[in-house]
C-alpha cells in the first residue's frame, strides 16, 4: 500500500514539474550583423540632388566643393536580443547604428525594436505589440528579406522613403491556409498592423522628452496590410501590400479645408532557388489634394490636385560558385511625382515629396563572395549608380548622376 501510495505520488509530483517546466521554459539568443564599406565617389550629381534615403546625397558635388572623395565607413550595426518568456510569450529588442551620431560627432545607436509577441493568440495567428517592423517592406516573405542584399542598398520604398521599416503599434500576423499535404509547405499568410507613423520617433507629448504635439502621428493613424502566397518548397512568393492614412482637412493658402489622405499600393514576386533568383515589385502612392498649385496670374485658378508617385524594381543573382560565389544586380525607376508639369506663372509644392521636379534610376551590380560554409562573412566589390533625370524640373538644372565604386563588408553573429 505504502509502495502504492508513493509511487502515485511520484506521478502527480512528475505531472506538475513538467507542466510548471513547460510555463516557465525562457531563455534568450543574442544576435547582430554589421555591414559597411570602403567607398570612393567617382562622381557625384552636381546639384547634391536626390529623393528619399539616397545614400551618397550631397557628395562629389558644386556644392560640397571636394572632389575624389572616398572613406572606410559602417553603414549600420545590429545588436539584438530575443528572449522567449513562456511557451506563449516572447519579447524582442533591437538596438541599431544607422549613421546616427551624439553631440560631439560619435557614432551612437538609438531603440529599433522593443516589441513582445504573443504566439498563438488565436490558431495560427501571433499578436505583436510594440516599436516593430512594418509589413510595408521589412518583414519575413517581404521585398527586403526576397531581394536578399540589404547590405548593398536599401529596397525601393525604404530607399524612397515611401514607408518607414519600423513603427510603433500592434500587428495580427499568421496563416490563412497550409497545404493540406506532407509533401508541400505552400501557405497564404498575412500580417496586417496599426501605428502611429512616426518610425523610430517618439511621439512628441507622451514621453517625458517632447512637448511639441504633431496630427501626423498623435491624432491620425496609419493602417496597414500585407497579403502573400508562398509556395514550391519556399522557392515561390507573390504578394500585394497596402496602407492608409486619413490627415483629415488641410488648409495651405486658403479657408477652406480640403481633405487629405494617403494611400499606397504594393505588388511583389519573387523565385529564388539554389542557381539562380528573380523578383520585382511595383508600388504607386497616392496623396488625396496633396498639393496645391498658387498662380500668380491668375489666383482664382488656385486648386488642389491630387499627388502620385511610383516606382519599379527588378532584381536578381547567380550562383557562379556553389556557396562561394554569386553574381547580383539591380535596377530600380522612381518617380516622385507622375502627374508633374511646371508652368512659369505658377508656384508649385508637394505635401508627398520634398522634392518632385526630377525623376531618379537607380542601379547596382557585384559579386558576393563568402570565404566560409555558413556564410556569416561576405565580401562584395560592387558599383552603386543613382541616376537625376530634370526633365521636367524648374530649377533648370541638367540631369546627372552618382557613381561609387565600393568594397562592402558583411559579417553575422549569433
Amino acid at each position: 500500500m505504502d509502495k502504492k501510495l508513493l509511487t502515485a505520488s511520484a506521478s502527480v509530483l512528475l505531472f506538475f514539474g513538467c507542466i510548471q517546466a513547460q510555463q516557465t521554459a525562457s531563455g534568450g539568443n543574442l544576435w547582430g550583423y554589421t555591414f559597411g564599406d570602403y567607398a570612393y565617389v567617382a562622381h557625384g550629381d552636381s546639384a547634391g540632388r536626390g529623393n528619399g534615403n539616397v545614400q551618397y546625397k550631397g557628395l562629389g558635388s558644386q556644392a560640397s566643393g571636394t572632389k575624389n572623395q572616398n572613406a572606410f565607413e559602417i553603414r549600420r550595426a545590429y545588436l539584438g536580443y530575443d528572449y522567449t518568456i513562456n511557451k506563449k510569450f516572447s519579447a524582442t529588442t533591437l538596438l541599431a547604428y544607422e549613421g546616427d551620431y551624439d553631440v560631439n560627432g560619435n557614432r551612437t545607436v538609438y531603440l529599433k525594436n522593443a516589441f513582445f509577441t504573443w504566439k498563438n493568440i488565436f490558431k495560427n495567428s501571433n499578436l505583436i505589440i510594440g516599436q516593430q517592423f512594418t509589413p510595408s517592406f521589412s518583414t519575413a516573405n517581404n521585398t527586403d528579406a526576397l531581394w536578399g542584399y540589404r547590405s548593398i542598398e536599401r529596397g525601393l520604398l525604404d530607399m524612397r522613403k515611401v514607408d518607414a521599416s519600423t513603427d510603433m503599434g500592434v500587428s495580427l500576423a499568421g496563416k490563412l491556409w497550409i497545404a493540406d499535404t506532407s509533401k508541400s509547405t505552400a501557405f497564404i499568410a498575412y500580417q496586417a498592423m496599426v501605428g502611429d507613423n512616426s518610425g523610430n520617433i517618439p511621439v512628441p507629448g507622451f514621453t517625458s522628452s517632447g512637448t511639441a504635439l504633431n496630427n501626423t502621428t498623435d491624432k491620425d493613424k496609419k493602417f496597414r496590410l500585407t497579403l502573400y502566397f508562398n509556395g514550391l518548397k519556399n522557392k515561390l512568393t507573390i504578394g500585394a501590400y497596402g496602407d492608409f492614412i486619413n490627415y483629415g482637412p488641410v488648409y495651405y493658402k486658403t479657408t477652406k479645408g480640403y481633405q487629405n489622405s494617403t494611400w499606397t499600393f504594393k505588388v511583389y514576386a519573387a523565385f529564388n532557388a539554389k542557381p539562380f533568383g528573380i523578383g520585382a515589385e511595383f508600388f504607386k502612392q497616392t496623396n488625396t489634394n496633396g498639393e496645391f498649385t498658387l498662380n500668380e496670374t491668375n489666383p482664382k485658378a488656385n486648386d488642389t490636385a491630387n499627388a502620385v508617385q511610383f516606382g519599379f524594381s527588378v532584381y536578381g543573382h547567380l550562383n557562379l560558385i556553389p556557396d562561394k560565389l554569386v553574381f547580383f544586380a539591380r535596377y530600380d525607376s522612381y518617380n516622385p511625382d507622375i502627374f508633374y508639369t511646371h508652368n512659369l506663372s505658377e508656384i508649385y509644392t508637394s505635401r508627398l515629396v520634398a522634392a518632385n521636379t526630377y525623376s531618379e534610376t537607380f542601379a547596382t551590380a557585384g559579386f558576393d563572395w563568402t570565404p566560409v560554409t555558413d556564410k556569416k562573412v561576405h565580401f562584395m566589390p560592387n558599383i552603386w549608380y543613382d541616376g537625376i533625370s530634370n526633365g521636367v524640373g524648374s530649377d533648370k538644372l541638367k540631369s546627372d548622376y552618382y557613381l561609387v565604386p565600393r568594397l562592402t563588408f558583411f559579417y553575422i553573429f549569433k
